[in-house]
Protein backbone atom coordinates (compact mmCIF):
# COMPACT_ATOMS: atom_id res chain seq x y z
CA UNK A 1 0.00 0.00 0.00
CA UNK A 2 1.23 3.49 -0.91
CA UNK A 3 0.75 6.17 1.76
CA UNK A 4 0.93 9.97 1.67
CA UNK A 5 1.24 11.97 4.93
CA UNK A 6 0.04 15.58 4.99
CA UNK A 7 1.01 17.66 8.02
CA UNK A 8 -0.46 20.79 9.61
CA UNK A 9 0.77 22.75 12.62
CA UNK A 10 3.77 22.78 14.91
CA UNK A 11 7.16 21.08 14.92
CA UNK A 12 5.82 18.39 17.27
CA UNK A 13 3.21 17.56 14.63
CA UNK A 14 5.95 17.46 12.00
CA UNK A 15 7.86 15.08 14.26
CA UNK A 16 4.78 12.87 14.65
CA UNK A 17 4.45 12.66 10.88
CA UNK A 18 8.11 11.69 10.56
CA UNK A 19 7.61 8.98 13.19
CA UNK A 20 4.46 7.65 11.50
CA UNK A 21 6.41 7.52 8.25
CA UNK A 22 9.27 5.66 9.92
CA UNK A 23 6.99 3.10 11.57
CA UNK A 24 5.08 2.52 8.34
CA UNK A 25 8.23 2.01 6.27
CA UNK A 26 9.54 -0.39 8.92
CA UNK A 27 6.27 -2.33 8.62
CA UNK A 28 6.72 -2.64 4.84
CA UNK A 29 4.49 0.17 3.60
CA UNK A 30 5.63 2.72 1.02
CA UNK A 31 5.55 6.51 1.33
CA UNK A 32 4.51 8.12 -1.93
CA UNK A 33 3.13 11.24 -3.55
CA UNK A 34 -0.52 12.10 -2.99
CA UNK A 35 -1.27 11.15 -6.58
CA UNK A 36 0.13 7.63 -6.20
CA UNK A 37 -1.17 7.00 -2.68
CA UNK A 38 -3.85 4.49 -1.73
CA UNK A 39 -4.19 6.03 1.74
CA UNK A 40 -3.92 9.69 2.77
CA UNK A 41 -3.02 10.47 6.39
CA UNK A 42 -4.06 14.01 7.39
CA UNK A 43 -2.15 14.96 10.55
CA UNK A 44 -4.22 17.84 11.90
CA UNK A 45 -3.74 20.92 14.08
CA UNK A 46 -6.51 22.80 15.89
CA UNK A 47 -4.67 25.73 17.50
CA UNK A 48 -6.09 28.36 15.17
CA UNK A 49 -9.48 28.86 13.56
CA UNK A 50 -7.83 29.50 10.17
CA UNK A 51 -6.04 26.13 10.29
CA UNK A 52 -9.24 24.34 11.29
CA UNK A 53 -11.10 25.88 8.34
CA UNK A 54 -8.32 24.88 5.95
CA UNK A 55 -8.46 21.28 7.15
CA UNK A 56 -12.27 21.18 6.95
CA UNK A 57 -12.15 22.43 3.34
CA UNK A 58 -9.55 19.77 2.59
CA UNK A 59 -11.72 17.01 4.06
CA UNK A 60 -14.76 18.27 2.15
CA UNK A 61 -12.85 17.89 -1.12
CA UNK A 62 -11.64 14.44 -0.13
CA UNK A 63 -15.23 13.20 0.20
CA UNK A 64 -15.13 12.77 -3.56
CA UNK A 65 -11.82 10.88 -3.55
CA UNK A 66 -11.60 7.13 -4.01
CA UNK A 67 -8.62 6.98 -1.68
CA UNK A 68 -8.84 5.81 1.93
CA UNK A 69 -8.49 8.65 4.46
CA UNK A 70 -7.07 8.58 7.99
CA UNK A 71 -7.33 11.76 10.10
CA UNK A 72 -4.82 12.01 12.95
CA UNK A 73 -3.64 14.61 15.45
CA UNK A 74 -5.10 17.23 17.76
CA UNK A 75 -8.26 17.92 15.80
CA UNK A 76 -9.11 14.22 15.92
CA UNK A 77 -8.76 14.27 19.69
CA UNK A 78 -11.11 17.18 20.43
CA UNK A 79 -13.25 17.62 17.30
CA UNK A 80 -13.97 14.06 16.24
CA UNK A 81 -17.67 14.76 15.72
CA UNK A 82 -16.90 17.67 13.38
CA UNK A 83 -14.62 15.45 11.30
CA UNK A 84 -17.27 12.72 11.11
CA UNK A 85 -19.89 15.24 10.02
CA UNK A 86 -17.68 16.56 7.23
CA UNK A 87 -16.45 13.14 6.04
CA UNK A 88 -18.34 10.20 7.64
CA UNK A 89 -16.18 7.53 5.98
CA UNK A 90 -12.76 8.53 7.32
CA UNK A 91 -10.83 6.67 9.99
CA UNK A 92 -9.74 8.75 12.99
CA UNK A 93 -6.92 8.42 15.51
CA UNK A 94 -5.89 10.89 18.21
CA UNK A 95 -2.54 12.29 19.30
CA UNK A 96 -1.66 9.32 21.51
CA UNK A 97 -2.44 6.55 19.02
CA UNK A 98 0.24 7.39 16.46
CA UNK A 99 2.71 4.82 17.80
CA UNK A 100 0.22 2.16 16.68
CA UNK A 101 0.00 3.55 13.15
CA UNK A 102 1.14 0.33 11.44
CA UNK A 103 -1.59 -1.76 13.05
CA UNK A 104 -4.13 0.99 12.32
CA UNK A 105 -3.19 1.04 8.64
CA UNK A 106 -3.34 -2.75 8.47
CA UNK A 107 -6.93 -2.64 9.75
CA UNK A 108 -7.84 0.09 7.24
CA UNK A 109 -6.22 -1.94 4.46
CA UNK A 110 -8.50 -4.82 5.42
CA UNK A 111 -11.58 -2.66 4.98
CA UNK A 112 -12.16 -1.56 8.57
CA UNK A 113 -13.06 2.00 9.58
CA UNK A 114 -10.92 2.74 12.64
CA UNK A 115 -12.02 5.25 15.29
CA UNK A 116 -9.57 5.46 18.18
CA UNK A 117 -8.99 8.49 20.45
CA UNK A 118 -8.47 9.22 24.12
CA UNK A 119 -5.51 6.98 24.94
CA UNK A 120 -2.95 7.91 27.58
CA UNK A 121 0.21 9.73 26.41
CA UNK A 122 3.23 7.65 25.45
CA UNK A 123 6.84 8.63 24.77
CA UNK A 124 7.58 9.76 21.23
CA UNK A 125 11.37 9.43 21.38
CA UNK A 126 13.72 6.75 20.02
CA UNK A 127 11.25 5.71 17.33
CA UNK A 128 11.94 5.18 13.60
CA UNK A 129 11.67 8.34 11.49
CA UNK A 130 11.54 9.38 7.88
CA UNK A 131 12.81 12.94 8.22
CA UNK A 132 11.33 15.69 6.07
CA UNK A 133 14.73 17.41 6.19
CA UNK A 134 17.61 14.89 6.42
CA UNK A 135 19.87 17.24 8.38
CA UNK A 136 17.30 18.28 11.03
CA UNK A 137 16.18 15.98 13.83
CA UNK A 138 13.07 16.94 15.79
CA UNK A 139 13.17 15.44 19.27
CA UNK A 140 10.03 15.73 21.36
CA UNK A 141 10.97 16.20 25.02
CA UNK A 142 7.47 16.24 26.54
CA UNK A 143 3.77 16.40 25.80
CA UNK A 144 1.05 18.50 27.39
CA UNK A 145 1.58 21.57 29.59
CA UNK A 146 1.00 23.13 33.00
CA UNK A 147 -0.99 26.10 31.70
CA UNK A 148 -4.68 26.92 31.77
CA UNK A 149 -4.94 29.62 29.10
CA UNK A 150 -8.46 30.84 28.38
CA UNK A 151 -7.99 30.72 24.59
CA UNK A 152 -6.18 27.39 24.17
CA UNK A 153 -7.81 24.19 22.95
CA UNK A 154 -4.53 22.25 22.83
CA UNK A 155 -4.63 21.53 26.57
CA UNK A 156 -7.87 19.62 25.92
CA UNK A 157 -6.15 17.62 23.18
CA UNK A 158 -2.83 16.87 24.89
CA UNK A 159 -3.60 17.11 28.59
CA UNK A 160 -1.24 17.81 31.46
CA UNK A 161 2.55 17.81 31.27
CA UNK A 162 4.34 14.51 30.79
CA UNK A 163 8.11 14.86 30.42
CA UNK A 164 9.98 12.13 28.58
CA UNK A 165 13.07 10.56 30.21
CA UNK A 166 16.39 12.36 29.78
CA UNK A 167 18.21 9.17 28.75
CA UNK A 168 15.69 8.51 25.97
CA UNK A 169 16.04 12.04 24.59
CA UNK A 170 19.84 11.75 24.72
CA UNK A 171 19.68 8.41 22.87
CA UNK A 172 17.40 9.97 20.24
CA UNK A 173 19.82 12.84 19.66
CA UNK A 174 22.85 10.49 19.57
CA UNK A 175 21.14 8.35 16.93
CA UNK A 176 20.27 11.41 14.84
CA UNK A 177 23.86 12.69 14.94
CA UNK A 178 25.05 9.25 13.81
CA UNK A 179 22.50 9.50 10.99
CA UNK A 180 24.12 12.74 9.83
CA UNK A 181 21.81 15.33 11.37
CA UNK A 182 23.47 18.69 12.00
CA UNK A 183 20.59 20.60 13.61
CA UNK A 184 18.54 19.32 16.55
CA UNK A 185 15.18 20.82 17.49
CA UNK A 186 14.11 20.08 21.06
CA UNK A 187 10.38 20.66 20.95
CA UNK A 188 7.21 20.37 23.03
CA UNK A 189 4.07 22.32 23.84
CA UNK A 190 6.12 24.24 26.42
CA UNK A 191 9.81 23.40 26.72
CA UNK A 192 10.16 25.77 29.67
CA UNK A 193 8.29 23.45 32.05
CA UNK A 194 10.17 20.33 30.98
CA UNK A 195 10.88 18.20 34.04
CA UNK A 196 8.61 20.10 36.43
CA UNK A 197 6.84 16.73 36.86
CA UNK A 198 10.04 14.69 37.27
CA UNK A 199 12.47 17.04 39.00
CA UNK A 200 15.07 17.00 36.19
CA UNK A 201 14.51 20.35 34.51
CA UNK A 202 15.43 21.83 31.12
CA UNK A 203 18.95 23.14 31.92
CA UNK A 204 19.98 19.68 33.14
CA UNK A 205 18.65 18.14 29.93
CA UNK A 206 20.55 20.69 27.83
CA UNK A 207 23.80 19.89 29.66
CA UNK A 208 23.34 16.21 28.81
CA UNK A 209 22.52 16.86 25.16
CA UNK A 210 25.36 19.33 24.58
CA UNK A 211 27.79 16.76 26.03
CA UNK A 212 27.08 14.44 23.08
CA UNK A 213 30.06 14.18 20.74
CA UNK A 214 29.71 15.50 17.20
CA UNK A 215 29.37 18.64 15.13
CA UNK A 216 25.78 19.83 15.50
CA UNK A 217 23.66 22.71 16.81
CA UNK A 218 20.60 22.63 19.07
CA UNK A 219 17.52 24.83 18.96
CA UNK A 220 15.24 24.87 21.99
CA UNK A 221 11.54 25.42 21.33
CA UNK A 222 8.90 27.66 22.90
CA UNK A 223 9.11 28.46 26.62
CA UNK A 224 6.45 30.36 28.56
CA UNK A 225 7.59 33.29 30.76
CA UNK A 226 6.24 31.94 34.05
CA UNK A 227 8.33 28.78 33.72
CA UNK A 228 11.48 30.45 32.38
CA UNK A 229 11.67 32.63 35.50
CA UNK A 230 12.47 29.75 37.86
CA UNK A 231 15.25 28.29 35.65
CA UNK A 232 16.58 31.41 33.98
CA UNK A 233 20.06 31.57 35.49
CA UNK A 234 20.86 27.95 34.67
CA UNK A 235 19.16 28.31 31.29
CA UNK A 236 21.34 31.27 30.26
CA UNK A 237 24.43 29.29 31.29
CA UNK A 238 23.26 26.32 29.21
CA UNK A 239 22.55 28.50 26.17
CA UNK A 240 26.09 29.91 26.21
CA UNK A 241 27.36 26.46 25.14
CA UNK A 242 28.63 26.62 21.55
CA UNK A 243 26.35 23.77 20.51
CA UNK A 244 23.26 25.78 21.49
CA UNK A 245 21.70 28.33 19.18
CA UNK A 246 21.30 31.60 21.07
CA UNK A 247 17.59 31.60 20.36
CA UNK A 248 14.74 32.19 22.82
CA UNK A 249 11.11 31.77 21.81
CA UNK A 250 9.06 33.23 24.65
CA UNK A 251 5.40 34.02 23.80
CA UNK A 252 4.32 37.18 25.63
CA UNK A 253 0.85 37.20 23.94
CA UNK A 254 -0.04 40.74 25.09
CA UNK A 255 1.57 43.87 26.49
CA UNK A 256 -1.49 44.57 28.64
CA UNK A 257 -1.67 43.18 32.19
CA UNK A 258 -5.48 43.26 32.08
CA UNK A 259 -5.52 41.19 28.91
CA UNK A 260 -2.89 38.78 30.26
CA UNK A 261 -5.04 38.22 33.36
CA UNK A 262 -8.13 37.56 31.23
CA UNK A 263 -6.08 35.14 29.12
CA UNK A 264 -5.09 33.18 32.21
CA UNK A 265 -1.41 33.97 31.73
CA UNK A 266 0.56 33.89 34.99
CA UNK A 267 2.89 36.87 34.59
CA UNK A 268 2.80 40.60 33.92
CA UNK A 269 4.19 42.46 30.93
CA UNK A 270 6.83 43.99 33.21
CA UNK A 271 7.77 40.51 34.44
CA UNK A 272 8.19 39.31 30.87
CA UNK A 273 10.27 42.42 30.15
CA UNK A 274 12.58 41.66 33.07
CA UNK A 275 13.23 38.19 31.64
CA UNK A 276 14.12 39.72 28.26
CA UNK A 277 16.46 42.19 29.96
CA UNK A 278 18.18 39.34 31.82
CA UNK A 279 18.71 37.41 28.59
CA UNK A 280 20.02 40.55 26.90
CA UNK A 281 22.57 41.00 29.69
CA UNK A 282 23.62 37.37 29.98
CA UNK A 283 23.36 36.14 26.40
CA UNK A 284 24.79 38.73 23.97
CA UNK A 285 23.38 38.82 20.44
CA UNK A 286 20.61 36.30 21.11
CA UNK A 287 17.56 36.11 18.87
CA UNK A 288 14.30 36.85 20.67
CA UNK A 289 11.10 35.44 19.19
CA UNK A 290 7.66 36.04 20.65
CA UNK A 291 3.95 35.56 19.94
CA UNK A 292 1.20 38.17 20.27
CA UNK A 293 -2.55 37.59 20.02
CA UNK A 294 -4.45 40.52 18.52
CA UNK A 295 -8.11 41.06 19.38
CA UNK A 296 -8.47 38.82 22.44
CA UNK A 297 -12.03 39.14 23.80
CA UNK A 298 -12.53 42.49 25.51
CA UNK A 299 -9.25 43.98 24.26
CA UNK A 300 -9.59 47.78 24.01
CA UNK A 301 -7.69 50.12 21.70
CA UNK A 302 -5.59 51.22 24.67
CA UNK A 303 -4.76 47.64 25.64
CA UNK A 304 -3.79 46.83 22.07
CA UNK A 305 -1.53 49.87 22.05
CA UNK A 306 0.27 48.43 25.08
CA UNK A 307 1.21 45.43 22.92
CA UNK A 308 2.51 47.80 20.24
CA UNK A 309 4.58 49.67 22.84
CA UNK A 310 5.94 46.38 24.21
CA UNK A 311 7.25 45.49 20.75
CA UNK A 312 8.79 48.94 20.31
CA UNK A 313 10.50 48.75 23.71
CA UNK A 314 11.87 45.19 23.69
CA UNK A 315 12.41 44.89 19.92
CA UNK A 316 11.88 41.17 19.30
CA UNK A 317 13.59 39.80 16.20
CA UNK A 318 10.53 37.71 15.36
CA UNK A 319 6.86 38.22 16.25
CA UNK A 320 4.27 35.60 15.36
CA UNK A 321 1.05 37.62 15.18
CA UNK A 322 -2.20 35.70 15.64
CA UNK A 323 -5.61 37.22 15.00
CA UNK A 324 -7.78 35.89 17.79
CA UNK A 325 -10.38 33.36 16.73
CA UNK A 326 -12.52 31.61 19.30
CA UNK A 327 -11.88 27.93 19.80
CA UNK A 328 -14.41 25.43 21.14
CA UNK A 329 -13.98 24.10 24.67
CA UNK A 330 -12.29 27.31 25.83
CA UNK A 331 -13.35 29.98 28.33
CA UNK A 332 -12.51 32.76 25.88
CA UNK A 333 -15.14 31.52 23.44
CA UNK A 334 -17.80 32.59 25.98
CA UNK A 335 -16.37 36.09 26.42
CA UNK A 336 -17.38 39.26 24.59
CA UNK A 337 -15.72 39.08 21.16
CA UNK A 338 -13.92 41.92 19.37
CA UNK A 339 -15.27 42.83 15.92
CA UNK A 340 -13.37 41.04 13.14
CA UNK A 341 -12.71 44.23 11.19
CA UNK A 342 -11.11 45.80 14.25
CA UNK A 343 -8.92 42.72 14.71
CA UNK A 344 -7.85 42.94 11.07
CA UNK A 345 -6.88 46.62 11.39
CA UNK A 346 -4.97 46.01 14.62
CA UNK A 347 -3.08 43.11 13.05
CA UNK A 348 -2.06 45.35 10.15
CA UNK A 349 -0.88 48.07 12.53
CA UNK A 350 1.18 45.65 14.59
CA UNK A 351 2.60 43.96 11.48
CA UNK A 352 3.93 47.30 10.24
CA UNK A 353 5.63 47.95 13.57
CA UNK A 354 7.06 44.42 13.72
CA UNK A 355 8.52 44.70 10.21
CA UNK A 356 10.20 48.01 11.07
CA UNK A 357 11.68 46.61 14.28
CA UNK A 358 12.86 43.40 12.59
CA UNK A 359 14.59 45.33 9.82
CA UNK A 360 16.24 47.61 12.39
CA UNK A 361 17.53 44.57 14.30
CA UNK A 362 18.72 42.79 11.15
CA UNK A 363 20.64 45.82 9.85
CA UNK A 364 22.94 45.43 12.85
CA UNK A 365 24.18 42.16 11.37
CA UNK A 366 25.37 43.69 8.08
CA UNK A 367 29.13 43.21 7.93
CA UNK A 368 29.13 40.27 10.35
CA UNK A 369 31.39 37.40 9.36
CA UNK A 370 31.28 33.89 10.78
CA UNK A 371 30.21 30.28 10.50
CA UNK A 372 26.79 29.40 9.10
CA UNK A 373 25.21 25.94 9.02
CA UNK A 374 23.34 25.37 5.75
CA UNK A 375 20.21 23.58 6.95
CA UNK A 376 17.59 24.18 4.28
CA UNK A 377 17.30 24.42 0.51
CA UNK A 378 15.78 27.76 -0.52
CA UNK A 379 12.38 27.73 -2.19
CA UNK A 380 13.71 30.00 -4.94
CA UNK A 381 17.16 28.45 -5.13
CA UNK A 382 20.26 28.74 -3.01
CA UNK A 383 20.40 27.72 0.63
CA UNK A 384 19.24 29.03 3.99
CA UNK A 385 21.74 28.79 6.80
CA UNK A 386 21.79 29.71 10.48
CA UNK A 387 24.51 31.42 12.46
CA UNK A 388 25.13 31.03 16.21
CA UNK A 389 22.10 33.25 16.95
CA UNK A 390 19.81 31.23 14.65
CA UNK A 391 19.60 34.14 12.23
CA UNK A 392 18.45 32.95 8.78
CA UNK A 393 21.07 33.82 6.18
CA UNK A 394 20.45 33.21 2.47
CA UNK A 395 23.40 32.28 0.25
CA UNK A 396 23.56 31.51 -3.47
CA UNK A 397 25.19 28.10 -3.34
CA UNK A 398 26.49 25.42 -1.00
CA UNK A 399 25.80 21.92 0.21
CA UNK A 400 23.07 20.94 2.66
CA UNK A 401 24.43 20.14 6.11
CA UNK A 402 27.78 21.86 5.67
CA UNK A 403 29.22 24.79 7.62
CA UNK A 404 30.56 27.72 5.61
CA UNK A 405 32.17 31.08 6.34
CA UNK A 406 29.77 33.87 5.40
CA UNK A 407 29.70 37.65 5.39
CA UNK A 408 26.30 39.33 5.76
CA UNK A 409 25.95 41.89 2.97
CA UNK A 410 22.28 42.93 3.18
CA UNK A 411 19.39 42.87 5.65
CA UNK A 412 15.71 42.24 5.00
CA UNK A 413 13.04 42.26 7.70
CA UNK A 414 12.75 38.47 7.76
CA UNK A 415 16.25 37.28 6.85
CA UNK A 416 19.80 38.25 6.00
CA UNK A 417 21.62 37.93 2.68
CA UNK A 418 25.10 36.50 2.86
CA UNK A 419 28.15 36.02 0.68
CA UNK A 420 30.31 32.94 1.14
CA UNK A 421 33.85 34.06 1.99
Amino acid sequence: MNIFIETYGCSANQSNSEIMGGLLVKAGYRLSSEEDADLLIINTCTVKTQTERKIIRRLEKLRYSSKKILVAGCMSEVQKEMIEEVHPDVSIIGVNEMRDISETVRRIENGEQVIMVGSKPTSMVCLPKVRINPVINIAQISTGCLGDCAYCIVRSAKGALRSFPVHSIVDDVKKSVTDGCKEIWLTSQDCGCYGFDTGVKLPALLRKVTAIEGNFRIRIGMMNPDHIKSIQGDLITALINKKMYRFVHMPVQSGSDEVLKAMGRRYTSAGAGEIIDDFTGGLPNFTFSTDIIVGFPGETDEQFQESVEFVKKYKPDIVNISRYGKRPMTRASEMEQVDGNIIKMRAKTLTDVVCDVALEKNKRWVGWKGEVLLSKVGEKGGFIGRNFAYKPIVVDYGELGTTVEVEVVEAMNGYLIGKIC
